[in-house]
């Protein structure tokens, strides 16, 4: 009778405790869901803020540019803050959070990338409010020959030009160091996302 007892007990515990599980692991996916179907939405570029106070407009913006890049410079005459170019964080990077998604870390941990951004708060054209717009701009490094590479520089130096009784016409271009390859949207969207967020719009 005892043993009954305790047997139906356990089965009732042990249907508890699945119940439990299965709820939380239902309800963790389906916040993740609705996170992630809202994280799918673009933010508009500009992003129009419905009021005239451009001065909380202007000091949420640099609160969150500060987040992600250091800051050069902020104009506020211009509306425009520009920053330092920063060099993309990696996989074994996480807090730095210039790197938009698990594809941009691991094309940082290959190759060096930098990003910097350019943003303009002005008014709205239809009266709206202010319009904010965050450009993020993507470079690649561009080097003469690869770091450390010892391979082939004892047969073929080219640090050491050889010297030739030949005249240059026009100048010669010298590698800038990056290559620019675009806008990087990801990493607007997220800055746009955050801020809105602190806009509470």
């Amino acid at each position: 009778m005892i043993d009954g007892e305790q047997d139906s007990r356990r089965r009732w515990i042990t249907r508890l405790s699945r119940i439990f599980v299965i709820g939380g692991a239902s309800a963790s996916g389906g916040c993740s869901l609705t996170r992630q179907l809202r994280n799918d939405i673009p933010v508009p570029n500009p992003l129009v803020v419905p009021s005239i106070d451009f001065e909380t407009i202007w000091n949420t913006t640099i609160a969150v540019v500060d987040e992600y890049f250091d800051i050069a410079s902020e104009n506020r005459q211009q509306r425009r803050i520009v920053t330092q170019p920063k060099v993309a964080g990696t996989l074994l990077e996480p807090w730095n959070m210039d790197s938009g998604n698990f594809y941009e870390r691991v094309e940082s941990s290959l190759q060096t990338i930098r990003r910097f951004a350019i943003i303009t708060v002005e008014p709205d054209p239809t009266g709206m409010g202010q319009a904010v717009r965050i450009e993020v701009f993507k470079e690649l490094e561009d080097l003469v020959r690869p770091e450390r590479a010892p391979a082939g520089r004892a047969i073929f130096s080219n640090e050491i030009p050889v010297n030739r009784a030949r005249e240059v016409v026009g100048p010669v271009d010298v590698p800038q160091g990056w290559i620019p390859r675009g806008r990087d949207l990801v990493v607007e969207q997220s800055m746009l996302r955050r801020l809105q967020k602190r806009l509470l719009l």
